[in-house]
């Protein structure tokens, strides 16, 4: 089960989530919002019919579930809170923000769909959230407390928790390839990078490339067209061929050194 914040942030662990699928594992994919406070930067999209708030909301949904449709995964779980928007103003004057949510409640969610489906395997963001937005920070904070109490309420609770993660040097590469983002700019390779001895997992996602390229097609307002995609993905070759993970909470032993899935020893 990988449990995120907004339509289009499972696209950092999109192979991994398409390998898992075709490998036989029934894959949930849990969205806290629906990104209706995202900005549109395809052309082709015309701004103006999906206002900020329900509509654009709804186009984002519709872009998720055919996102989920080209992964071959379930389609996604709604926790229907507000996307808190950029920059942090904007959910501070939102009561409804993801941000300013109960943690418990947010806590009780994701427990009761961990006691509804059972994962063996719970991803999450990191920390930093990656980049730290502050939904993506809530997202980690939530599903971190759900994991450590499932033990307590359920059995069996979710054995591995994982998050993914990019490692200093692929932060600056992801900067380099990208100068002037509005994402990469803010970037910090020592704090949202990790070092190579924390990476437990890297998962080959090669053969789930065209897969993972049609599901980030699918979220186009927020990436673009086809053609800007692809120059994305194919100037950050590390995105495209393999995704890492880190281990942010276990119960049991993990096997010793590296390993490629995510299911060793399950």
């Amino acid at each position: 089960m990988a449990v995120f914040a907004h339509p289009d942030d499972e696209s950092v662990c999109a192979g991994t989530l398409a390998k898992a699928a075709e490998a036989g594992h029934d894959v949930w994919l849990v969205c806290a919002t629906r990104g209706e406070e995202g900005e549109i930067v395809d052309p082709a999209i015309e701004a103006e019919r999906f206002p900020k708030g329900a509509a654009r909301g709804k186009l984002r949904e519709g872009e998720l579930r055919a996102a989920c449709a080209a992964l071959a995964i379930h389609p996604p779980i709604f926790l229907d809170h507000d996307d808190s928007g950029f920059p942090i103003e904007v959910g501070l004057n939102n009561p409804k923000a993801f941000m300013n949510q109960d943690p418990a409640m947010l806590e009780r969610q994701l427990l009761d769909l961990f006691a509804e489906h059972r994962p063996d395997v719970v991803i999450t963001f990191d920390p930093h959230g990656m980049y730290g937005h502050i939904d993506h920070l809530t997202i980690h904070r939530a599903a971190t407390r759900a994991f450590w109490s499932a033990g307590g309420v359920m059995q069996p609770a979710p054995r591995v928790l994982y998050y993914p993660v990019w490692t200093i040097e692929q932060v600056r590469q992801a900067i380099a390839s990208r100068p002037g983002s509005t994402t990469t700019v803010r970037l910090v390779p020592e704090i949202e990078g990790v070092s190579e001895d924390s990476v437990a997992v890297v998962v080959d996602v090669r053969d789930q490339a065209a897969k993972k390229l049609e599901s980030m097609v699918a979220h186009s307002s927020q990436f673009g067209p086809r053609e800007r995609v692809v120059a994305n993905v194919d100037s950050n070759p590390f995105r495209r061929d393999t995704e890492l993970f880190a281990v942010g909470g276990l119960r049991g032993r993990f096997q010793g050194g590296r390993v490629n899935d995510l299911f060793v020893g399950l």
